[in-house]
């Protein structure tokens, strides 16, 4: 059964993305990391801390996938173009020491392919780059989300046993694993000629290795 506080953590943090979770509009009010959204229907103002790159003019009319943060300053909504990027920052927040700004701070200085590859690669020092993280940071977020935090839309590859692949993969589903990520462990042994249970024990060796195991 899980602990009451971890339970009422959860519940919050469903009601608290359930809140504000998209938003259509007109931008009325350009600001140095934010806008301003008149909603669609509502006569109600927004600000909205984005990357800089959806920072466009007064009158464009925007959708944003949002999240609402609360902190020691109150709240703060932020908006991203594609769901992909939410995920990122989402990601991004589990990190100690990363907060919503800088968090959009990444997405502004990097695209969501950008950090994956950074990540892949373990390389901090695209997010060195971004002002308000230095080293110790860069080499955390790498040590917690690789492996972890990779691209949705990845595909299983294909290889001469797709049944096996399959086996391999809800194997990996059923123990908690991401299915992103579930399924960049499966393709490590896609090519490799032996059996089932096998490719799955190679297949948890390399989640290990990245400290992917589910909590």
């Amino acid at each position: 059964m899980p602990h009451p506080l971890t339970l009422e953590s959860s519940v919050r943090e469903k009601a608290r993305r359930s809140m504000i979770a998209e938003l259509h509009g007109t931008i009325i009010e350009r600001r140095d990391e934010s806008v301003v959204v008149m909603a669609d229907g509502t006569g109600i103002g927004f600000e909205v801390v984005v990357p800089l790159r959806s920072i466009a003019a007064s009158g464009t009319e925007i959708r944003f996938f949002t999240s609402l943060q609360f902190g020691n300053d109150g709240a703060l909504l932020a908006g991203f173009e594609t769901l992909e990027e939410r995920r990122v920052f989402d990601a991004l927040l589990n990190v100690n020491g990363v907060g919503p700004r800088t968090a959009v701070r990444v997405l502004s200085t990097h695209s969501a392919n950008k950090i994956f590859e950074a990540l892949d690669a373990e390389d901090p020092k695209p997010f060195q780059a971004v002002p308000g993280i230095g080293g110790k940071t860069a080499n955390r977020i790498i040590l917690e989300l690789r492996g972890k935090l990779v691209p949705a839309n990845i595909e299983p590859t294909k290889g001469p046993n797709d049944d096996d692949s399959q086996e391999v993969l809800e194997a990996l589903l059923s123990l908690g694993f991401s299915r992103p990520e579930a399924i960049v462990a499966m393709n490590q042994t896609a090519g490799d000629d032996m059996p089932v249970v096998d490719r799955i024990s190679a297949a948890l060796r390399d989640l290990a290795s990245k400290s992917s195991f589910p909590s």
